[in-house]
């Protein structure tokens, strides 16, 4: 029974070792576009009314910069803990492709989400950011790229990024 119960543990850690490897893969693939170095300019009003200007928010700490929208699965299991981070974090969110300013401000409120939202009504910034994927996790330090993430992720996973960056 002892045997039994290894083989099947051994069989679950090789399929997790290789699913881990190919989501990286696979992440690392839909990155290869995105820019890298100084980042593009971001100064904006967000839905509250305040003005982010990305270059001088870093300034002071990291920035988490967050792409995602309301249609977005993995975007609903990855902004509660975003909006967590907000609290403690300077953090950016840019809302694409999901409607009116109505709409994202109902569906933030609905899922308590706390963090600042820019709704990109035009689709400037994702062009700016080449945004292939959603959610995607930039972190900006003195207006240059730190590290980027695409995908889910996890909250220990955000917080080590923002940590090595302070």
């Amino acid at each position: 029974m002892a045997g039994k119960v290894n083989k099947i543990i051994k069989e679950i850690a090789v399929t997790l070792v290789f699913a881990a490897i190919f989501i990286t893969g696979y992440n690392l693939y839909l990155q290869k576009d995105m820019p890298t170095g100084i980042a593009p300019s971001l100064q904006y009003t967000d839905l509250s009314g305040h003005s982010i200007d990305l270059q001088k928010l870093s300034a002071e700490k990291p920035v988490l910069l967050y792409f995602w929208a309301t249609w977005c699965h993995v975007c609903s299991w990855t902004s509660p803990a975003i909006s967590d981070l907000s609290e403690n974090y300077n953090v950016v969110t840019v809302a694409l492709s999901s409607g009116r300013d109505q709409r994202v401000q109902a569906y933030a409120k609905a899922n308590e989400l706390k963090f600042p939202i820019i709704n990109d009504h035009s689709g400037q910034l994702n062009s700016d950011w080449m945004i292939n994927v959603t959610p995607s996790i930039y972190i900006v330090r003195n207006g240059e790229i730190k590290s980027v993430t695409t995908g889910f992720t996890t909250k220990v996973g955000l917080l080590v990024r923002l940590w090595f960056y302070q």
